[in-house]
Formats: C-alpha cells, structure tokens, sequence
C-alpha cells in the first residue's frame, strides 16, 4: 500500500491543472480581498486630524481645557488600570498658536483642518476650514465628529461643575473632585466581544478556505479514477493486481489528503500571517480544523469519484459544481448571499450545518468568537462524522461495482 501511496501521491502533484485550484486559487483570492478591503480598511481607522489650538487668555482661564485637548491628542493623563492605556485613538495633531488670529493663519496656510478656542464663557469650542467641512473623506468626517462630540461633553460638564459649585462652595475644596474635573482617559476606543482584534473581513477569507478546501476534492476524484477499469488503463492493471479495494481506498483517500492538507495549509498560513487575519492565538487548533476539513473534502471527492457511469470529466465537473453552489452559502458571493445564509441558519439550522462548505467556516468561527474550545470540538466531531459517513458510502459502492470484460 505504500508504493500505492508513493504513485498516487506523485501522480496528484504532477497535476497541476488541480493543484492550481486548490494551492493557487486561495492565494489569488487573498490578494483580490487585499486589494478590495485595503481602502475599506483605512476608512475604519481614525487618524489624527492636524488642529491648531489658540491658547490665549481665555484659555488660560480654564484649568481643565487643556486635559481635555491632551486627552483628544491620546496624551491624556489616566493609567492603564484606570481604563485609558494603550487602546486609546489620537483624534487630532496639536499645533500651537498664541492668539486666534495666529490658529486662523495656520489653517489659511493649509498647516491644520481646524482649530480649537475657549470663548469668552469658558465654552471650548472648534472651527473648520471649508475644505474640512465639504470633504467627502469619510476619515476626516468621522473624526471631526468624535471631536465635536467630546467638546459638547467638555462644555456640558464644565456647566454641570459650575451649578453644583453654585449651590455647594464646600464641594470645590474636595481635592478628588476637583482634580477628576476636566480628566479624561480617551474620547475614542476600542471595543470588542472578545479578548482579542477581530477583523471585519475575516468571513470573507474563511468562506474562501472553505470554497478552497472543497475544491480539493478534485484531487480524490482524479486520484480514484486511476484505479476504475472503465476509466483508466491504470485500472487495468490495479484490478488485476493482488491488492484489495480497500488497499487501494485507503492509499487514494491518504494521498489525496495530503496534498490538499499541505496545500491548504500553505493557504492558511499566508492568510494568517501574510495578511493578518487573525485567529484568536488558537494557530494549533487552526491547523487541525485544516487537517479535518481537508480529509472531509478528500471522502467526499472520493464518493463522487466513485459513481459509476460518468466519465472523469463529468465527476471533476460535479465536484467543482456543487462546490460553488454549497459556497454560496458561506456568504462568499457577497453581502446578499451573506443574508441568504444568514437567514438560512436562523431558519433552517439543520440545512447549514449539513453544509460541508459552512462546516469548514464553522470551525474557524469556533475558534475566533468562543472563549472555550466546546463548540469547537463539536463542529470538528460532525465534520469527522460525515468524513466517516462520506467514506464509508465510497466504499460500499466501490465493492459492489463489477466490470463485464477487462
């Protein structure tokens, strides 16, 4: 059997019009989602806006007025502990300038969007060049909102102080109260589920494992066919040979997987580490997901290798076809097809896990949004489960097949 595997492992390799779908498209892929998602992706990163801050008289009055800039610049004065560490955005760039007059020449001169002022009430307050304004960069647009937002929170609590000191003096000589007026740990941050950065895009690139994993049927089928007198000149001389059919079985279903295991984690590796999709630290477990769903697609390649009556290239053709079409589901084929999956879990659940396409995505799914590792093992305890079930229905067909003549 381990010449048998020796051969066919070869002969999968050799061909590369296969090998091509199941090694080179993935890595096509990622780089089109590198290209579609890259301005998608800066879009949701807020970068500092250069602003000019008038730091006058009127803004030497108020003491708080310039933890609250700090804290925009990503300089505020809180810990880590407290809740302000290294999570905190940098909404704007500080440029500083003795008067208005003097912010104002900054942003003719183009050197900032804005600039910041405290009025003759102590509000603290921001103007916008036009071009600031009427832009239709969605960055620009996003963080001068967050800004606004925090000098509306700065003035309110600057009002807020003032009535309770108004009717309490006493309360302005707690130190703790005073100091905490006009702190702040960070405008802008991040937030998430889990313990760990999730990307927005992570589905797209796990429905494509998916695709590419099923994809990998392809070689079984091939592999299969070697050995069918009807199909192959090869078959000939395997069915006259003293190996059995399971011999035969098992050394097609382990080269087969082989290949597809070293193509598909190649695939993987540059997905997580080439461009970035994360996984939750659960590398280990990733790659046994890829083993599992890559001897999956090798049992259910070799079913359909085995059906009698159609030639190579019909059962090659079927592989790729129901490939697409259990893709589809993944949410592979873009947002609609994302809301018809969606919508088939919700309503159907039963139909979206016998989905070999959707298990695959599952698994990793799994492994980034679950803390612990029991749905998991379960989702790679059904995959096992219909590799058994994939198998074991080849086998039989495989048995019972006869030929008239040789």
């Amino acid at each position: 059997m381990f010449i048998a595997f020796k051969t066919y492992l070869k002969a999968g390799f050799r061909n590369f019009s296969i090998i091509f779908w199941v090694l080179v498209f993935p890595l096509i892929m990622m780089a089109l989602f590198q290209l579609m998602f890259n301005d998608v992706n800066d879009m949701m990163h807020v970068s500092a806006q250069p602003m000019a801050v008038a730091q006058d008289a009127n803004w030497n009055k108020q003491s708080g007025v310039a933890k609250t800039v700090e804290a925009l610049a990503g300089r505020h004065s809180g810990s880590a502990e407290q809740g302000g560490g290294n999570d905190s955005e940098q909404l704007i760039s500080i440029t500083r300038a003795s008067s208005i007059e003097a912010a104002k020449q900054l942003v003719v001169d183009g050197k900032a969007k804005g600039y910041l002022y405290v009025g003759d009430g102590g509000d603290l307050h921001m103007t916008l060049a036009d071009t600031t304004v009427n832009s239709s960069d969605q960055v620009v647009t996003l963080a001068t909102t967050a800004i606004d937002y925090a000098l509306q929170q700065y003035n309110e609590t600057g009002r807020v102080v003032g009535a309770l000191a108004a009717k309490n003096h006493a309360i302005m000589a707690d130190s703790r109260f005073s100091s905490s007026v006009g702190d702040s740990t960070g405008f802008l941050r991040h937030l998430g589920l889990t313990g760990h950065v999730l990307s927005p895009f992570a589905r797209y690139y796990f429905s494509m494992l998916g695709m590419a994993c099923l994809l990998g049927m392809s070689i079984a089928i091939d592999l299969i066919t070697l050995t069918q007198v009807n199909l192959s000149a090869l078959g000939v001389r395997v069915s006259v040979s003293p190996s059995s059919k399971i011999r035969q079985i098992t050394a097609v279903l382990m080269s087969s997987w082989s290949i597809s295991f070293t193509c598909m984690l190649i695939a993987f590796l540059v997905m997580r580490y080439v461009v970035g999709i994360g996984i939750g630290g659960r590398e280990p477990a990733a790659v046994l997901a890829v083993a599992a769903s890559t001897l999956m697609a090798s049992g259910m390649g070799l079913l359909i290798g085995v059906i009698p009556k159609l030639s190579a290239r019909i059962k090659l053709s079927l592989g790729v076809m129901l490939t697409l079409f259990l893709s589809f589901f993944t949410g592979l084929y873009g947002t609609q097809a994302m809301a018809l999956g969606d919508r088939l879990r919700r309503q159907a659940p039963v139909l979206a896990r016998i989905n070999p396409a959707s298990q695959v995505c599952d698994l990793f799914y799994d492994l980034l949004y679950y803390d612990d590792y029991r749905p998991f093992l379960i989702g790679l305890g059904l995959i096992l489960a219909t590799t058994a079930v994939f198998i074991l229905v080849a086998v039989v067909m495989l048995r019972r097949q006869r030929y008239d003549y040789l």
